[in-house]
Order: C-alpha cells, then sequence, then structure tokens
C-alpha cells in the first residue's frame, strides 16, 4: 500500500494532469498551447484536469497520514 501511495498515486495523478492538458490544447486546428484560455470546452478540459489530478494527489496523501497514524 505504501508503495501505490508514495509511487503510484502521484503518477497516476501526473498522467491525468498530462492528458487533460493535451486535450485542451489540441483542438480541431491542430496543436494550439493558447486555444485552452478562449475558453469553452478547452477551459472545460484544463478545470478538470487540474481538480482531478489534485484530489487524487491529495486523497493519497491523506491515506498515507492517515495509515501512518493507525500503525502507530
Amino acid at each position: 500500500m505504501k508503495t501505490y501511495l508514495h509511487i503510484i498515486n502521484p503518477a497516476i495523478a501526473l498522467v491525468v494532469l498530462l492528458l487533460c492538458l493535451w486535450a485542451a490544447m489540441n483542438g480541431d486546428n491542430g496543436f494550439q498551447p493558447w486555444g485552452m484560455l478562449k475558453g469553452g470546452i478547452p477551459t472545460y478540459f484544463v478545470a478538470k484536469g487540474l481538480f482531478c489530478s489534485s484530489a487524487l494527489f491529495l486523497m493519497g496523501k491523506i491515506l498515507s497520514l492517515m495509515g501512518d497514524r493507525s500503525a502507530k
């Protein structure tokens, strides 16, 4: 469980963030890095990626601290 919480969970959070940023930057007209700031669906993907990756990361930290506290 410690390996998952310390290594795999942050890696999954980073992958989720990168996938959402990639989806926001790739539109119908190809790669547009500033397209995500125009609003609409690309901005939604940026917000969703930030929220989901931070929630995954923080939940892993909370579970790790709870596991350490219960082991003592």
